[in-house]
């Protein structure tokens, strides 16, 4: 039967092979150039996630599967800017979903646009737009949306659901161990409500998002604060001209009719899209084409192996992925610098340590500069601060040195559902990994042992990084999350500034001159085609088997992949709609 299966696994991959070949060769048959006409304007519609960075996909480009990433976004700015058969640029802004240093980034990235004297202007809707929407929209020259269309700015929360009453009436015992106070990511599991340094830190983040929120919309609409929280606290959702009464767009208009503020030339104004935009090299506008600087993208929960998109488990961060990038850029005599973009909240605490190992290595033949997105807390942190210099945003939220492990009693569950569980084993901690008995007191302490340990090495490392002392890292650290503009102040972060922020100071560190347009070479690179349908064939079948398994084995396995695992993870999420 085994061996059947193995045959069976074989033909499917051949015929994955052939069928990605055919497609591929038919793509490269009929794919034409992207054309930019003159008297064109950009249009590049920003929505969902907007993830940090996705690797190239010939197979998913044959299948005409494409979406913008925010490199896509930042280099289309770039090339619009001086592009002189582009007029200007129009983003249509909905239900974005990301982060809020991305967020601040975009409003960045535009105001360096404006500068070239080219229009951008903000369409929100086409049915409903929300304060990160308008928060983005208000960098633009203008902002107009569909007289039916709806917004509502409605300020900053963060929600939390707890289950210890639910896996009380399931009968699983949740039980976890974790170092520092600030280290909440297992009270969901263990406790009914939120503990009080938990509540702390996050009203102070929120404290300074909701600050910089209403600064900033008063800044960028002419309105004063008191006006602005006025907007938020008392009416929060607008039509578009209850919106336009108001002050907070400029016109109610229909995508087709502001196509025309874009005809400054004679005859036809021509759109294209910021997907096929992104299809011009950059090189082809003479710019990002002399050194080269190597970005290395660690996106994602961190985990050992390789880069993965888990249908259950969301983007991974593989350790080998990285650590394979990073000797490859360092043994390179065309790379200058390297610079880690981090968007990870974390992970496992052994392959957050094995990428640190890495990139020790790297710095001893390049300059490294870790640039912080939404994110480089707990794993994303240890990966950060192994570089020569870290970059934040003021809204990128940082730190969380803590570690915990845990593991889950479904004993209690099985008694309720009239199963019966024996066991026969040898060795006073046989049973440490089961997830039918609690720790004993032994066990207990030999995982007590264990992340202690990685913390104090976690604090250690950090305190030679930073130059701080041991007591002021354990201080700043017990799993506490820092704004990116805290973390400037307390030390664990050397600077604020955005993505080309770190562009300039790798130049400067590899002393390439400041004038010197670079040319930037993004990692992981393009997929093979093969590991492409691999990898896609691979996330089927455990997809499927996610979908064929029982409702009990789905929650067993995920309780399983939790077991006894050090992990060091962002305890919380702020949602800011």
């Amino acid at each position: 039967m085994k061996t059947f299966f193995k045959w069976l696994a074989g033909i499917l991959v051949i015929l994955a092979l052939i069928a990605g070949g055919f497609l591929l060769l038919i793509n490269s048959l009929f794919k034409n150039e992207v054309s930019v006409y003159h008297n064109s304007y950009l249009d590049i519609t920003l929505s969902g996630t907007l993830p940090e960075y996705v690797a190239p996909d010939p197979l998913g480009e044959a299948l005409g599967r494409t979406s913008l990433d925010m490199r896509q976004v930042r280099e289309n700015l770039e090339k619009a800017r001086i592009d002189k058969r582009i007029n200007g640029v129009l983003l249509e802004i909905g239900m974005l979903q990301t982060g809020y240093a991305k967020i601040q980034e975009l409003r960045h990235l535009i105001s360096v646009f404006r500068k070239s004297g080219k229009k951008i202007y903000a369409y929100l809707g086409p049915d409903i737009a929300m304060t990160k929407d308008y928060y983005v929209a208000t960098a633009c020259d203008s902002i107009f949306m569909p007289p039916p269309a709806n917004l509502f700015i409605t300020g900053v929360h963060s929600e939390l659901t707890f289950y210890k009453k639910f896996l009380d009436k399931l009968g699983i015992q949740a039980e976890f161990i974790q170092i520092g106070k600030y280290k909440n990511a297992p009270d969901i599991y263990t406790r009914k409500s939120m503990a009080p340094a938990q509540r702390s830190v996050l009203k102070n983040i929120i404290g300074q998002f909701y600050k910089d929120l209403v600064q900033t919309l008063a800044e960028s609409r002419h309105l004063s604060k008191q006006k602005v929280q006025k907007i938020i606290n008392d009416q929060s959702g607008f039509s578009g001209r209850e919106a336009l009464k108001a002050g907070l767009v400029d016109g109610l208009l229909y995508t087709s009719f502001l196509r025309r503020k874009f005809n400054i030339g004679q005859g036809k104004v021509h759109k294209i899209s910021g997907a096929d935009y992104a299809q011009v090299p950059v090189s082809s506008l003479k710019i990002r084409n002399k050194s080269r600087i190597a970005v290395i993208n660690c996106n994602g929960v961190i985990t050992s192996g390789d880069d993965s998109q888990q249908p259950y488990f969301g983007k991974m961060l593989g350790a080998h992925t990285v650590i394979s990038n990073l000797k490859r850029v360092s043994a390179s005599k065309f790379i200058k610098a390297i610079i880690l973009r981090i968007d990870s909240p974390g992970g496992s605490a052994t392959a957050s340590d094995q990428i640190w190992q890495a990139i020790q290595e790297a710095k001893k033949h390049k300059p490294v500069i870790a640039s912080v997105s939404d994110y480089g807390a707990s794993g994303g942190y240890y990966i950060a601060m192994a570089a020569d210099t870290i970059v934040v945003t003021p809204n990128s939220l940082v730190g969380s040195i803590g570690i915990f492990a845990g593991k889950f009693n479904v004993a209690g569950l099985y008694k309720k559902l009239g199963l019966k569980y024996e066991n026969v084993g040898m060795g006073k901690n046989a049973h440490l990994f089961s997830i039918m008995q609690p720790w004993s007191k032994n066990e207990k302490s030999i995982m007590s042992r264990l992340i202690k340990e990685f913390y104090l090495d976690f604090v250690t490392k950090t305190a030679r990084a930073r130059e701080l002392s041991f007591a002021q890292v354990d201080s700043l650290g017990q799993g506490h999350i820092w704004s990116g503009a805290q973390a400037v102040k307390n030390g664990l972060s050397d600077t604020s500034g955005f993505f080309y922020s770190a562009v300039a100071l790798a130049k400067k560190m590899a002393s390439i001159p400041q004038s010197e347009s670079v040319r930037l070479v993004y990692y992981p690179r393009k997929k093979s085609l093969l590991g492409q349908i691999l990898n896609d064939l691979s996330a089927k079948i455990f997809q499927n088997d996610f979908i064929n398994a029982t409702q009990s084995e789905r929650f067993l396995n995920t309780l399983r992949r939790l077991q006894n695992r050090p992990l060091a993870l962002l305890p919380f999420k702020i949602n800011w709609n």
